[in-house]
């Protein structure tokens, strides 16, 4: 278990099998692939349809958002729906999601949703099916199409939490590892919810030899339930102004004041926040502070 296990649209990963008999090449996939296990995953493909393949839509219909072949009228959301559910359920411990941009079964709130059977009325974007799916059984885990991993900002979110489940993977065999964990993740987790990082502390806190399955037990739900929330910029900018005061000390002042001038510039949206990690790592190394480097918030990328 040394990459984590990552879920990825087949064609994404070298296989013709789209709906033309195509595949797709993308930068930012493929620079991401060997980080991680890859699990294949094709629903239109998995339930029986050819390749290629008449075109698949998703179509409002009442309240329901149905997967039909305008060509042929045939509607595949039962049959995807309960693909994706079976599939979803019974897949390894993985730790994340790449999709297909677009696409009626693994779009990530980027398939075009008709207003009607025509095709003449677009309603907006939603999640593919199957995506959606994967939204409601693993709601802590992250979910990207290779649409969004274009955005610095949102592959390294991406990334962050695709590693924090990894390693609380790799970290749930005995007290010792958890806490170590918890210690390395503690300003990525403040970067998410200050509220949650006091009850896993807490948690921690309140171990007793002996106890470990139960301690690991409500830490895995606090985990989770912090992992399922946004990353929100003002969270993100007071765990970024903690970090900073380990190394403040030993900056002068013009280098103090540049550093709280692009925490500005990262909240009025003029820079983004890997900018700001890229600092905090560079300050770590030049004055040795083996702590702030072990923080996981510093170590992806």
């Amino acid at each position: 278990m040394d990459k984590p296990t990552v879920v990825i649209s087949a064609c994404l990963n070298g296989y013709f099998n789209r709906y033309n008999g195509g595949t797709v090449s993308d930068d930012q996939v493929n620079a991401l692939k060997p980080r991680f296990e890859l699990v294949n995953v094709c629903p239109e493909v998995e339930i029986g349809l050819g390749i290629p393949r008449k075109t698949l839509s998703l179509f409002r219909i009442g309240n329901r958002i149905q997967a039909i072949q305008k060509e042929t009228g045939l509607d595949l959301t039962e049959k995807l729906a309960e693909f994706s559910e079976k599939k979803i359920s019974t897949l390894p411990d993985v730790d994340g999601f790449i999709l297909k941009a677009r696409s009626p079964s693994c779009g990530v709130k980027s398939a075009k949703v008709f207003g009607n059977l025509e095709g003449t009325s677009i309603l907006g974007k939603d999640d593919g099916i199957f995506a959606a799916t994967a939204r409601k059984l693993r709601p802590h885990l992250p979910l990207i199409d290779e649409g969004r991993l274009n955005n610095r900002g949102l592959r390294w979110e991406f990334l962050a939490r695709v590693y924090l489940h990894f390693y609380f993977r790799k970290s749930s065999q005995d007290i010792k590892s958890l806490i170590d964990f918890h210690s390395k993740a503690k300003y990525l987790f403040m970067s998410i919810c200050q509220k949650d990082l006091k009850t896993l502390g807490q948690i921690l806190a309140a171990h007793r030899k002996g106890n470990f399955e139960e301690t690991l037990s409500a830490y895995r739900q606090t985990f989770y339930r912090l992992l399922s929330r946004p990353i929100r910029k003002s969270n993100l900018i007071n765990a970024l102004s903690h970090m900073f005061s380990y190394a403040s000390p030993q900056l002068t002042p013009a280098e103090r004041k540049h550093f709280i001038k692009l925490l500005d510039q990262y909240r009025s949206g003029e820079t983004d926040f890997v900018t700001i990690i890229e600092f905090l790592r560079a300050y770590g190394y030049r004055f040795n502070l083996p702590y702030l480097l072990d923080q996981y918030l510093l170590n992806i990328s």
